[in-house]
């Protein structure tokens, strides 16, 4: 509601930094609120059929799922309000972000933000880049990410995510990882990288699997990853969390 008292009301320098905040985030803001549009759609639909689980690639339209061109515009055409609403509340949320992060700043505080290794499949990141992820044509994952049995628990830890495809990661000169960790840069002063072990080698579980027990390692991108990041962001104040090998 607030969004939509702010569309229909915003001029001056409200709609100048508004313009402005949806230039510089296009990269990932145009996707995301096309996402969250289909998203919210989709899965109030499959909560009156008394259906739960249900994801993008598993539950909408293929041609939406696939990101067929013709399917996406005539849903941007269809649901423009309900897009630029999403656009609002994320304007919302960075422009109060900024001033708690200013206001810290200026006590002499610093902040640490976290960026998991892995993202989730019901997610705009995997759904607006498929062919950076381990997917088949119909969009569900090869194989997802755990860690092997241990100390700690007999059958590992199954969890889930769909895998990078590191090759097509490299492809592109690890551009989405740049775009990630450099935004998290601006949002905060440090960025610690959860399970950073896992770009050394991560240990894959063929889908369908119960368990994390039938999995293997295959190797990484290693340095190769930093070096780039290095490369395009300079010395990034990143932090690696330390728990593995």
């Amino acid at each position: 509601k607030a969004a939509q008292n702010f569309l229909s009301r915003v001029q001056g320098e409200s709609a100048k930094a508004y313009a402005a905040f949806k230039k510089e985030q296009r990269f990932w803001l145009d996707d995301y609120a096309l996402f969250m549009s289909i998203k919210e759609f989709y899965d109030a639909q499959a909560q009156k059929e008394g259906l739960f689980g249900k994801l993008w690639n598993n539950y909408w339209p293929s041609a939406l799922a696939l990101r067929e061109e013709k399917a996406l515009a005539d849903w941007q055409k269809a649901h423009k309000d309900d897009i630029e609403i999403q656009k609002a509340v994320q304007f919302f949320f960075f422009y109060q972000w900024k001033k708690l992060k200013d206001y810290a700043n200026a006590k002499g505080i610093s902040i640490i933000g976290d960026i998991p290794i892995f993202v989730a499949l019901d997610s705009a990141d995997v759904w607006a880049n498929q062919h950076l992820f381990q997917l088949n044509k119909k969009a569900l994952p090869k194989a997802v990410a755990g860690v092997p049995p241990d100390y700690f628990s007999e059958t590992g830890q199954l969890w889930g995510n769909p895998l990078y495809d590191w090759k097509a990661m490299k492809a592109e000169d690890y551009r989405w990882w740049i775009e990630r960790i450099g935004h998290s840069l601006k949002m905060t002063d440090y960025v610690r990288i959860d399970h950073f072990r896992g770009f050394e080698a991560y240990w894959a579980v063929p889908y369908g699997e119960k368990t994390a027990v039938n999995g293997k390692w295959i190797k990484g991108p290693g340095a190769d990853l930093f070096n780039t990041v290095q490369k395009k962001l300079g010395n990034a104040a990143l932090i690696a969390e330390d728990l593995g090998v």
